[in-house]
């Protein structure tokens, strides 16, 4: 391959990277919108991927954004998958044991964005094939509950919702970890004009990684709750977890503050996508 073709290939890669970023932005933007909006009674629901895409489908060209946002998820789950094999931010090992767990968070997040990609695209496909509409006031984690009582039915089933339930708490703490330490921005010393923006990515970075880590840290205890109840009614998925926030005291100042960290989460995407050269692509 030449290097006028190798060129080309990075180009075309760095678009889809940009793409993917920009889409998966727009979405957390909108999630943490609706559900901020709900905390405070200032209408909006709270929020889940099924909620987004209801509220795009009413509005004007509504199929046609949900469209385009399902084409730019998939974009960011193929980018994902180009990370499993490529590492393209470089300096990972493909026999260190760090690198192997890259590769497999990479992977499961490709795997993850591919359905939440499908998820946009499934109302347009049936409206084109004629197929029967999907009630969107459908609890979508009916699947999900689904799958947790058949695995409860036996032993290794629950070895591996116990597994499940450490793999998202763990997921918390790293959100935690990444706000804390600030790796998800690049050094730019040298940048002295641009440092403005690069403040404004990084403390939209910082929330964003916090609320995250709130979400996942609910996700666990509910899925913790699976196990030790025996009912696989105690997962209450995304929604819920941000529903669960209410409980607390000033509860609704909990959920608006988490709901505008998510928000902030998918600004920091747009930005990503603009300033690739200011940020790490986790």
């Amino acid at each position: 391959m030449t290097s006028r073709e190798m060129n080309n290939n990075t180009g075309k890669i760095a678009k889809i990277r940009s793409a993917g970023f920009f889409t998966k932005g727009i979405v957390y933007v909108l999630l943490g919108s609706l559900t901020f909006m709900a905390a405070l009674g200032l209408g909006g629901d709270i929020s889940s991927t099924r909620n987004v895409i209801k509220f795009l489908l009413e509005l004007p060209l509504g199929k046609a954004f949900v469209g385009v946002i399902s084409l730019g998820l998939f974009a960011y789950s193929v980018w994902r998958f180009y990370q499993t094999i490529k590492f393209p931010e470089g300096g990972l090992d493909s026999k260190n044991l760090k690198s192997g767990f890259k590769r497999l968070r990479y992977f499961y997040s490709g795997i993850f964005y591919g359905f939440i990609a499908y998820a946009f695209a499934k109302p347009l496909l049936n409206k084109l094939s004629g197929s029967y509409e999907p009630d969107f006031e459908t609890d979508v984690a009916g699947d999900e509950k689904a799958a947790l009582w058949q695995l409860l039915s036996n032993d290794w089933g629950k070895a591996l919702i116990w597994a499940l339930a450490l793999l998202i708490a763990g997921q918390a703490l790293q959100q935690f970890f990444i706000a804390y330490k600030g790796k998800f921005m690049q050094k730019i010393d040298n940048y002295p004009k641009v440092k403005y923006e690069y403040d404004f990515i990084k403390r939209a970075g910082k929330l964003g990684y916090v609320a995250r880590g709130m979400v996942f840290g609910v996700l666990a205890f509910f899925i913790i709750k699976v196990i030790l109840k025996h009912n696989a009614n105690e997962y209450k998925g995304t929604e819920g977890a941000l529903a669960y926030f209410l409980s607390f005291s000033y509860g609704n100042l909990l959920l608006a503050a988490v709901a505008f960290g998510l928000a902030a989460y998918g600004i920091f995407h747009i930005m990503v996508a603009r300033h690739a050269n200011f940020t790490k692509l986790l």
